[in-house]
C-alpha cells in the first residue's frame, strides 16, 4: 500500500479525533485509538505492535470513561441530588439537540439546575449544582486533551524511533 495514502489516513483519523477533544458527537480517543490501529495494521505490526495497541486501548477506555464521569462528579462534589445529576444528563442531550455545542454545556447547567430546585426549592444549592456540572465538563475536555496527547505521543514514540 501506498505510503502517502497511509500516512494520510491516519493523520485525518487523528484530526477527527482531535476535533472530538472538544466535539461531544465526535468519539475523539476512540477515533486517535483507530489512527494507531490502521496503522498497525497497515504496517503488519511491525512498530505498533498488540502490546502498544492494548497500552493505548487502555488508555482510550480510561480516557473515556473519565471523560463520560466527569461531569456526574462535578455535579456530585458540589452536592447534587441524583435530581441534579439526571437533569444535568439531560438537559445536556436536549441543548446540544437544540443548539449544538453550546447548547450541551448550557443544557447540562439549566438541566442540573432545575432538577436540583424541585428537588429542595433552593436556588443556591440549584446553582451550585449547575456550576459544579460545568466544571465537571470543563474537567472532562482537559482530561479527553491529556489523554488524547498521550496517545499521540505513544504513537509517534513507537513510529519514529
Amino acid at each position: 500500500m501506498n505510503s502517502l495514502i497511509l500516512i494520510i489516513g491516519v493523520v485525518v483519523l487523528f484530526l477527527i479525533g482531535l476535533a472530538g477533544i472538544i466535539l461531544p458527537v465526535i468519539p475523539g480517543l476512540p477515533l486517535i485509538w483507530g489512527g494507531i490501529l490502521l496503522y498497525g495494521w497497515l504496517t503488519g505490526f511491525e512498530k505498533i505492535t498488540m502490546g502498544v495497541l492494548v497500552l493505548t486501548g487502555i488508555i482510550t477506555l480510561l480516557g473515556s470513561l473519565l471523560d463520560f464521569l466527569a461531569g456526574i462528579l462535578g455535579a456530585k462534589v458540589t452536592g447534587a441530588s441524583w435530581y441534579g445529576v439526571l437533569g444535568a444528563l439531560l438537559g445536556a442531550l436536549f441543548g446540544f439537540i437544540i443548539f449544538n455545542v453550546l447548547g450541551l454545556m448550557g443544557g447540562a447547567f439549566v438541566g442540573a439546575f432545575v432538577g436540583e430546585y424541585l428537588k429542595y426549592n433552593k436556588t443556591g444549592r440549584a446553582l451550585r449544582a449547575g456550576v459544579g456540572t460545568i466544571l465537571g465538563t470543563i474537567l472532562g475536555i482537559i482530561l479527553k486533551i491529556f489523554f488524547a496527547f498521550l496517545l499521540l505521543g505513544i504513537f509517534l514514540w513507537n513510529v519514529l524511533r
